[in-house]
């Protein structure tokens, strides 16, 4: 296959934008879609490679695979090597230990998997993890297992590739754009099944040989012009509310794919494309792609709030810098010396991940190497024992009545909402054990109060209706305990708002106003049906993991650290929660409704702490404790008969 110096050129277009994104400099909000970019030029190569082996009767899936190993892994080992090395000196046990289950998933070429099930891409707690971006490598890594056996089938069967190809990409498209408004949002994002028309879009250019086809010059030209200003359109187009991968996903994919069919060294793009420096980063793209996102994970972790602009643009120098030395003295050496080139690359792989999941195995087994740090607070950072028992999620979430219920028969309790009412529920229960009443502990994650409307969490419209006819109708409940993370979806500023994502027709205020409607009427009818109704005030949160704040910073000793007296302020408590809060204060508070008020209960008139008494109160960024949770309901005065 001969060398295409504008594809070169066509990789560093796709990862400059990725790396500025994750950086947040100047202005690429749609720079993200450098990684859709990535996909089809390997949908493209592999596809090239594997069919031009396929008619010449060379090919074999263990070659495949081994020149893949090659490719791909002694890069990506050297970056999680280092990593884990800061990771121990930098991360918190709590932190650490989703670390190694991360890594765990990076070797098993999973990750994407792993992290749709505990990141939402875009939210601020994603940009601290350190191997965030792999989700990417497993899409192509996955795509890697399944083409050549698709490919091989195909040939040895006299069927029809372009045909079967033709009909995955159109049903992974016509997914992607469902799961993007209708379906599962981050299952969209992060799966392959809703990313493999990408990929296919470069396969499909290699199968019918469009870049081979003879086209006038003023046809490529145009083309690849066009081509190029789809690209860089969509790094700033786009944004972090644009449905992805969707229709809109053509703009890059299509533009990419129109510079591999019509660029070359003739055309003014593939000229641009194939300058030396533009080049040279193309060359070292798969490194940079590596090295970014743990050098700015570890930022900010370690900073007091965002780092700075120019912190930022350091790291991006330095990531530079490794790039550089990762492509010199690891990619090469093992895909040109003849040192390595002459090692069985699969077997070398092996015991690589074996050494892998020895690491990351010990990591897990001592509770994320808990001895190196203080454990001073360690003991108290306790959530929900039944956390994971209890606490419901998805289209097969525990209904109503299989729910579970604490410590006494005679349930008199209901606590009702999503994950912040998880500690409440067994805090409560523990206060109502010596009374002989017990609680049922209704929770789902990452849900709203969605009576009248759906959201992209699937099971929690359905179960919002369910688990509030189930309150009216069971007399033996006379108590309900109602509460949410009202900021997840109500805040303006967070890019993580679970609430406005499937209404992006309508403003925020109306969003926000559906939302409050919907809220009312729960307590409403709660009320209606003669229960002792209290609504849970928002909860305070923290600016950091409480491990982290908690924790002594070991390599930056001179560093910023928290006043764990001081961790957040009141001020800006009232204003991330001004629309929820005035809301709230409207409700008509009786002798039947009552408010708990965390903020009352926690705070002092400037500031909330992080711990009271030794206690910590918090057990991650925005969750409760125990202890918190208790000291929540005691300041409440509950009215248990």
């Amino acid at each position: 296959m001969l060398y295409r110096s504008e594809v070169d050129g066509l990789r560093a277009i796709a990862v400059l934008p990725v790396i500025l994104f994750h950086a947040g400099l100047f202005g690429f909000s749609g720079g993200y879609a450098g990684v859709d970019i990535f996909f089809v030029i390997s949908g493209y190569l592999i596809t090239r490679i594997i069919l031009d082996e396929l008619n010449a009767g060379t090919f074999t899936i263990r070659n495949f695979y081994e020149r893949r190993a090659r490719r791909i892994l002694p890069a990506l080992f050297s970056m999680l090597t280092v990593t884990t090395l800061i990771a121990v000196v930098v991360m918190p046990s709590e932190l650490f230990k989703s670390y190694a289950n991360s890594g765990l998933t990076v070797i098993s070429f999973i990750s994407n998997f792993h992290f749709y099930s505990v990141s939402d891409y875009f939210s601020t707690a994603a940009e601290q993890k350190p191997l965030l971006h792999t989700w990417s490598l497993a899409v192509e890594e996955q795509y890697y297992v399944l083409f050549p056996l698709l490919a091989l089938y195909a040939f040895r069967k006299g069927k029809s590739l372009s045909a079967i190809v033709i009909a995955l990409t159109l049903a992974s498209l016509l997914l992607s754009q469902y799961m993007a408004f209708k379906g599962d949002s981050a299952a969209n994002f992060y799966l392959i099944s809703s990313r493999a028309w990408e990929l296919l879009f470069g396969s499909i250019i290699s199968i019918y040989k469009f870049d081979q086809i003879s086209y006038t010059r003023p046809v490529r030209q145009i083309a690849s012009l066009t081509g190029l200003t789809m690209v860089i359109a969509s790094f700033f187009c786009f944004d972090a509310d644009t449905p992805f991968p969707s229709f809109y996903t053509l703009l890059p994919v299509i533009g990419a794919s129109l510079i591999i069919i019509f660029a070359d060294r003739q055309t003014l793009a593939g000229k641009l494309l194939s300058l030396k420096p533009i080049v040279a980063v193309g060359l070292i793209s798969y490194s940079l792609y590596l090295w970014h996102q743990p050098l700015f994970a570890f930022l900010r972790m370690k900073s007091s709030g965002e780092p700075s602009e120019a912190l930022f643009i350091l790291a991006v120098l330095l990531t530079f810098v490794l790039a550089f030395l990762s492509y010199r003295y690891v990619e090469t050496p093992f895909r040109r010396s003849p040192k390595f080139k002459n090692k069985d690359m699969i077997q070398v792989a092996k015991r690589w991940i074996g050494i892998a999941i020895l690491g990351f195995g010990f990591i897990l087994a001592t509770d994320g190497m808990q001895f190196r740090f203080s454990t001073e607070y360690d003991a108290t950072i306790e959530h929900n024992p039944k956390r994971k028992q209890c606490h419901t999620k998805g289209k097969d979430y525990l209904r109503p009545e299989e729910s579970c219920h604490y410590f006494n028969d005679n349930v008199t309790w209901a606590t009702f909402g999503d994950s912040h009412t998880v500690e409440l529920a067994y805090a409560l229960a523990k206060k109502l054990e010596p009374h002989k009443q017990g609680n049922r502990h209704l929770s789902f994650s990452g849900c709203q109060p969605a009576l009248n409307y759906n959201v992209k969490r699937g099971g929690c419209h359905n179960w919002t209706n369910e688990t509030l006819a189930y309150l009216e109708q069971e007399q033996s409940i006379k108590n309900v305990i109602v509460g949410y993370r009202y900021t997840g979806f109500l805040s303006k500023p967070d890019i993580n708002n679970w609430l406005r994502e499937p209404f992006r027709k309508e403003t925020h205020e109306e969003v926000w106003e559906m939302y409050w409607q919907s809220l009312d009427e729960i307590i409403s009818r709660l009320l209606k049906a003669g229960k002792m109704v209290y609504v849970v005030y928002p909860i305070p949160e923290l600016p950091d993991h409480i491990a982290t704040i908690l924790t002594p910073n070991y390599l930056f000793v001179d560093d910023y650290t928290y006043d764990k007296d001081k961790t957040t302020t009141v001020d800006a408590y009232m204003k991330r929660h001004a629309f929820i809060l005035e809301k709230l204060d409207s409700l008509p508070f009786g002798d039947n409704l009552k408010a708990i008020k965390p903020l009352e209960a926690i705070c002092s008139e400037e500031y909330c702490p992080t711990v009271r008494d030794g206690q910590a109160l918090y057990f991650d960024d925005d969750h409760l404790s125990l202890t918190g949770a208790g000291i929540v309901l005691d300041h409440a005065q509950l009215k248990i008969d």
